[in-house]
């Protein structure tokens, strides 16, 4: 078994020190504002295509949460050269496959196709991107999709609906307070001109990057882009949403009763995201201690909250430094029978404060960092994976030639700077506890629970 081990952290070492890829991205933006990145990958006749818009939550108005994500629903209804679903079709017609996704800070669509296909995904992008049909009659029953779509996710999740408030209390000024598929009654307020008014505002060149990784070279599909994207006319990009949120002012609560099997407490805290050249270490080191507490067999929380100690059924954390602004920083566990918000509140804050006294060992900040950096390494066997990591860095502001800046950010945290991030970030007076107490359906009697 010794040696077992010793072979897979030699491994890992080793994979630490490969660079992610095997050739520089290659990169160019248009007189229009369209940017175009190329990950050459000759591995396999095959790329992925993504396209990107500055556009997600946070750019949404007060009483029109979800529009974005209407948006993304209805980019797939029909342009002025295809009918509705033809595009997904086309695609599996190729022996391909897409999809889309939204987020608070973006919206991307995506296709895998045979490499050959490229020129053809492009310029039935670029197409529905000019020229959406955007009808009445397909918004009126894509919006009642995505409202059944927000009822099977969130309403009628507990765990979902919890989260959904807890965001909300923790953040005062921030658009990440706001769900990302949009609250229930601004969905049943949406109309059509809404939705043609964001997409005259929001669908513009100088919001696009397009992400091309695979079997390509990169001045054919420059070629192929510019014969797309970027003969469209340039149009004033609007400025984005990005308040600074407020410091918190002290320790805030919020209690949701819900039917529900386990009681669940999660703890939201606001954190800073990556800032290349302005707070490296900081932010770096809150995602190894992050790592620290909840990845692998290894994982703190796990083996002292769950496992030694018995205050939860499971558990975890999260966090994400590739945004804009700001994060929610979040710890949350389940209760089982006999199990108590406090105890397990209480030996969280005293697990945090315990690694602001004392530092962690360097075995334990290595073995962290190697899974970080192996995780990383292997992601760049996919496709799809190397493209989103592409577009999320160019869509948040941080930059796709920033990506060997934070791996080397990861390898040079100490066990002072997760001291000293945890001390400065992760307290008890920042935050924002939730509480999931179960109840019986359709009655206000309570069921037992951990919250005594």
């Amino acid at each position: 078994m010794n040696y077992i081990l010793s072979f897979l952290l030699l491994f890992i070492l080793h994979i630490a020190a490969v660079p992610l890829n095997a050739s520089p991205l290659q990169q160019t933006t248009f007189a229009n504002g369209v940017k175009l990145v190329v990950d050459e990958d000759h591995s396999a006749p095959v790329a992925m295509v993504q396209v990107w818009l500055k556009v997600g939550g946070r750019d949404e108005l007060p009483g029109k949460t979800g529009l974005a994500h209407v948006f993304e629903h209805m980019m797939f209804k029909g342009s002025k050269q295809m009918k509705a679903g033809e595009f997904s079709r086309r695609i599996a017609a190729m022996g391909g496959s897409d999809n889309a996704f939204t987020s608070n800070d973006y919206t991307a669509y995506f296709a895998t196709v045979p490499a050959e296909k490229v020129a053809d995904v492009l310029t039935m992008e670029a197409e529905r991107f000019a020229n959406l049909s955007l009808n009445e009659e397909d918004f009126a029953k894509e919006i009642k999709v995505i409202m059944e779509e927000r009822r099977m996710r969130t309403e009628d999740d507990p765990n979902s609906r919890m989260f959904e408030e807890l965001s909300a209390a923790a953040l005062r000024l921030h658009p990440y307070r706001n769900p990302v598929i949009g609250w229930m009654q601004d969905l049943q307020g949406l109309t059509i001109e809404d939705v043609r008014a964001f997409y005259q505002l929001h669908y513009v060149p100088g919001s696009v990057t397009v992400v091309v990784v695979g079997d390509v070279d990169f001045e054919e599909v420059a070629k192929m882009v510019a014969q797309g994207f970027a003969s469209m006319a340039p149009k004033p990009i609007p400025p984005r949403f990005n308040p600074q949120e407020p410091e918190p002012l002290g320790a805030k609560s919020v209690e949701v009763q819900l039917p529900a099997q386990l009681p669940m407490v999660a703890i939201a805290i606001p954190a800073p995201v990556w800032q290349p050249g302005i707070n490296d270490a900081d932010v770096a080191a809150l995602a190894l201690f992050t790592e620290m507490l909840s990845g692998g067999r290894s994982a703190l929380l796990q083996q002292q909250l769950v496992e030694k100690d018995r205050l939860a059924f499971s558990i975890g954390a999260g966090y994400d430094p590739f945004g804009m602004g700001l994060d929610l920083w979040y710890m949350y566990g389940a209760l089982g029978p006999g199990q108590s918000k406090q105890a397990l509140e209480k030996a969280f804050w005293q697990l945090l404060q315990a690694y602001v006294e004392t530092p962690p060992s360097e075995q334990r900040i290595a073995i962290a960092k190697r899974r970080l950096i192996a995780n990383r390494v292997f992601a760049q066997d996919s496709l799809y994976l190397r493209a989103k990591e592409i577009g999320i860095m160019e869509t948040v502001g941080i930059g796709s030639d920033q990506r060997d800046v934070w791996q080397n950010a990861i390898e040079k945290v100490t066990a002072t700077d997760i001291q000293k991030a945890v001390g400065r970030w992760l307290r008890a007076e920042r935050s924002t506890v939730g509480f999931l107490q179960p109840k019986l359906a359709d009655t206000g009697v309570e069921l037992p629970s951990g919250g005594k």
